[in-house]
């Protein structure tokens, strides 16, 4: 634990000095990330350590506080998600100094790196609490230094309107959680998380009010749907290294919170299993059919991530029914395609993120059409943003395709079991339609921006990826290849942290046809498809050698003089495929001046949630008058309302068994 609060220290530090040293930009930029990185390797250390062979770490603090007392720890599902906090945390801090140079003139950057240092400590706060209290104070402080941070460019009135959206959405979930804590906490010694695991057989109604609060405190935070709204906007409006950590990390704080019930509750009932299942489902096609008619890269990008939570879900979703019904292979294969992608979702979303930040520093501008041509100039970027579109695509040799692989097993395994559970195996068909529209989805945002002819003549792209952020991008994309080439280094870790979430599978964790042998396979085919490559380029290579090189004008489908405005834009290219779902999950699509032009606002958001807060905000305004009277009728409120609730005990107290 050491390492671990000395890690703390140094990030925290590092935000500190940064304002301490505001009037010396160079040397407080350079303080912040050398203490960034170091307290992000530093912290690291334990959380790798025990991944790869440890004991799990606790330590307690007294509190006079209500609730008990304040305990921490580290155990492997904490260390999961603490490896992958580093390894973004580390890289977007680098990116962000030299992303935000070009604020200096507008505004102090210096707030922007503390309140980010203060991000990542309340993120290592969340993963290690291991006790109501202290996991939600870190949960708050997380959700108020995000928004800070989402309203940095709060000139403007829409990232003002993200940042309010966000609020409002994630205090809400923070009731929920609050809500769930208080009941569970009514049959329990206190509310340390060691204490509530014996107190869940003493639920009423056999737990469900804590995982429907659950799902829904959680979810808010995860981003998943119907509560996804505030994340396009918030992921939009930040900076984009904070949007990589935000849709990196910060949601998957859900997932870990949704992953600690279960540790805490034991095996869920089956009907919980299947509202994950169902709900991932529908956050994973919404989410990308959305990507898919976005004329902002980053908002674009933003729905993607609704789109991999929901790809999430659908491994906890399947990880719980292997509980409900007694499955542990299934249970294992779930779970573990679960924290797979989490990893996996992490490395290559804020890579493909920060990828989109560099060409909007660059160029000036996220609309995707307007952009184009970009790989002649911006090739590193081009190069890293190319490989982060493979992996999320799933595709082999990289880290995407390790997590749905493990999926896809799972949900074909769950075919062959006997009961309902067999109607999960469908599950492996939603998989590869996922699959396949975000295949479309990022070709789509990969062509119009970075091949082609430039649609706007205003744009002249600066420098590429120079400095800190070409050492974010090396570091990420070192990451989504490494777990790619060697899968091992992954699924064994993964697998001993999905096993004590299910009762049933702790026993085959160690299964060789569940590790060795699969990571032998896909290692056996990452190999073959680098080999093949190989040889391929090499014969080109030798065989090209010495020709000469001819260059030709593209061809330009029999036009006689071809401009940037006669090709594909990305709205077109997603229209046909968003109108093919528009029964089921209707994108709200127009024609602009310029062809097809979707809305930019969410349905969700624009259909329910404004209509039900001005609805909400009406029904107040009529309660206004009762502040507004005189002392007497203040005080006939005050003895109204205490006859009340002395009726109410009365009843209570009759009712109630001697």
């Amino acid at each position: 634990m050491n390492l671990l609060g000395g890690g703390i220290l140094l990030i925290l530090g590092g935000g500190a000095i940064a304002l301490l040293l505001r009037n010396h930009s160079r040397l407080a930029d350079t303080a912040f990330r050398t203490l960034m990185l170091a307290g992000c390797t530093v912290t690291a250390i334990p959380a790798v350590r025990l991944l790869v062979d440890g004991r799990n770490l606790a330590v307690s603090l007294s509190s006079t506080l209500p609730g008990g007392p304040w305990v921490a720890g580290l155990d492997h599902l904490s260390a999961w998600f603490i490896t992958l906090l580093c390894l973004v945390g580390g890289a977007t801090a680098t990116y962000g100094v030299r992303y935000l140079v070009s604020e200096r003139p507008h505004r102090d950057v210096t707030a922007c790196h503390a309140v980010f240092a203060l991000l990542v400590a309340s993120m290592l706060g969340v993963f290690l609490a291991r006790a109501v209290v202290p996991f939600l104070v870190a949960w708050e402080l997380m959700a108020v230094s995000a928004y800070l941070l989402i309203v940095f460019d709060h000139d403007h009135a829409g990232v003002r309107r993200a940042g309010m959206v966000y609020l409002v959405l994630t205090h809400a979930g923070t009731l929920g959680l609050l809500g769930m804590f208080l009941v569970w906490g009514r049959s329990s010694a206190d509310l340390s998380f060691a204490n509530l695991t014996p107190a869940a057989a003493h639920l009423v109604w056999g737990g469900a009010p804590i995982l429907l609060l659950a799902i829904f405190g959680f979810g808010v935070k995860a981003g998943v749907f119907p509560f996804h709204f505030w994340l396009p906007g918030a992921h939009a409006a930040a900076p984009s290294h904070v949007s990589a950590l935000l849709s990196g990390v910060m949601i998957k704080t859900g997932v870990y919170g949704l992953l600690r019930v279960l540790t805490l509750f034991g095996a869920p009932p089956a009907w919980w299993a299947w509202t994950v299942l169902l709900l991932g489902l529908a956050s994973a096609l919404c989410g990308v059919l959305w990507a898919l008619t976005q004329q902002d890269l980053k908002r674009a990008l933003a729905y993607s991530s609704v789109d991999n939570i929901g790809v999430i879900l659908l491994g906890l979703g399947l990880g719980a029914l292997g509980s409900a019904y007694h499955h542990p292979a299934l249970a294992l294969l779930g779970f573990t395609g679960a924290l797979l992608h989490t990893l996996n979702h992490a490395l290559f979303k804020s890579l493909l993120f920060l990828g989109a930040g560099a060409v909007v520093r660059a160029t000036g501008t996220r609309e995707i059409d307007r952009l184009g041509g970009l790989v002649r100039v911006m090739p590193r970027t081009a190069g890293a943003f190319l490989l982060g579109s493979i992996a999320i695509i799933g595709l082999p040799p990289l880290n995407g395709f390790l997590g749905e692989w493990t999926l896809v097993r799972g949900f074909l395994t769950a075919g062959g079991g006997s009961g309902p559970i067999r109607f999960a195996a469908l599950g492996s068909a939603a998989i590869g339609l996922i699959g396949a529209l975000t295949l479309a989805c990022f070709l789509r945002l990969g062509t119009a921006v970075f091949l082609g002819k430039a649609r706007s003549e205003t744009i002249e792209p600066n420098d590429d990826a120079p400095g800190g952020i070409g050492f974010g991008l090396a570091l990420l994309t070192a990451g989504c290849l490494t777990i790619g080439l060697v899968p091992a280094l992954a699924l064994g870790p993964a697998l001993r942290v999905a096993a004590p979430l299910s009762v049933d599978a702790g026993s085959l964790a160690l299964d060789p046809s569940l590790g060795g042998a699969a990571t032998t396979a896909i290692t056996t085919l990452v190999a073959g498809l680098v080999l093949l490559c190989a040889v391929f380029w090499g014969i080109r290579f030798v065989a090209g050698r010495g020709l000469p090189i001819r260059v030709n004008a593209t061809w330009g489908c029999a036009y006689a003089a071809p401009t940037p405005r006669m090709q594909y834009t990305a709205a077109s290219f997603g229209a046909s495929l968003a109108g093919a779902f528009s029964a089921s999950a209707p994108p709200a699509m127009g024609r602009g001046p310029r062809g097809f032009d979707p809305s930019r606002e969410d349905r969700v958001l624009g259909s329910i949630a404004v209509p039900t807060w001005e609805r909400l905000r009406r029904s107040a305004l009529r309660l206004r008058p009762l502040q507004q009277g005189r002392v007497t009728t203040y005080l006939q409120y005050i003895i109204g309302s205490v006859l009340l609730l002395l009726g109410f005990l009365f009843l209570a107290g009759f009712t109630s068994p001697p």
